[in-house]
């Protein structure tokens, strides 16, 4: 059973993962919602319900990157699973509502 509030639209964004036990981890968004994302990371244990910050270049909506606070839901061998932690109505929800409303898939860039 599919427990998401949105749809999630794919996408191919590189970012960075601030994981505070190991640091600063590389991981591609592969898909993308109102409420988070799917992240393939390498093959790291993630623990669920740890709080991360996710960094990511989007020129097209900001000039400086953007850092979204999140949360591990799930973990795959593949990657993991996140929860956006940012208010309603904050510059960032906004950003991230942009992006997962802009038609097409234009949003891929590298860090």
């Amino acid at each position: 059973m599919n427990k998401r509030w949105h749809d999630r639209k794919p996408t191919s964004l590189d970012l960075v993962i601030n994981y505070p036990a190991l640091g600063l981890l590389r991981g591609k968004a592969v898909n993308i919602s109102h409420d988070g994302m799917f992240i393939e990371t390498a093959a790291y244990s993630l623990c669920n319900y740890s709080n991360i910050q996710i960094t990511m270049n989007l020129p097209e909506l900001s000039d400086a990157p953007i850092h979204i606070q999140a949360m591990i839901i799930h973990n795959y061998e593949n990657g993991v699973g996140v929860m956006f932690k940012e208010e309603n109505n904050s510059p960032c929800s906004e950003m991230i509502h942009q992006l997962v409303t802009a038609p097409g898939n234009h949003y891929k860039q590298a860090c």
